[in-house]
């Protein structure tokens, strides 16, 4: 859940959904929400960078996201986060998956 520091509302939130592979990799499948009255300012950037770094340190190897085509605002947070988008496309969404390198707190 994302919150206003000043005011405590809840403005957003981010999601990691992990699996297990057949190979003992952990992969987290992400997901960012931000209400329209708090797009722009650069919140789910940040909010996700912060999820990206925790699920490094837990030993998360692999990351995931899938983004409509025309979602360019989520387009952004992907690579903000180090994601590239593939050929793969699920449910009309494009999958974004981790580049090689590492990924950076806002």
């Amino acid at each position: 859940m994302l919150r206003r520091h000043d005011t405590g509302e809840l403005i957003g939130t981010v999601q990691a959904t992990l699996t297990r592979t057949a190979d003992n990799r952990i992969t987290a499948e992400l997901a960012w929400i931000i209400a329209t009255s708090h797009h722009r300012q650069h919140l789910a950037k940040e909010a996700a960078a912060v999820v990206v770094a925790w699920l490094f340190q837990v030993g998360v190897a692999d990351l995931v996201a899938h983004i409509h085509p025309h979602h360019l605002a989520s387009a952004g947070v992907a690579r903000h986060l180090g994601l590239h988008p593939t050929p793969v496309i699920v449910d009309g969404e494009v999958e974004w998956r981790l580049a090689p390198g590492p990924v950076e707190a806002a």
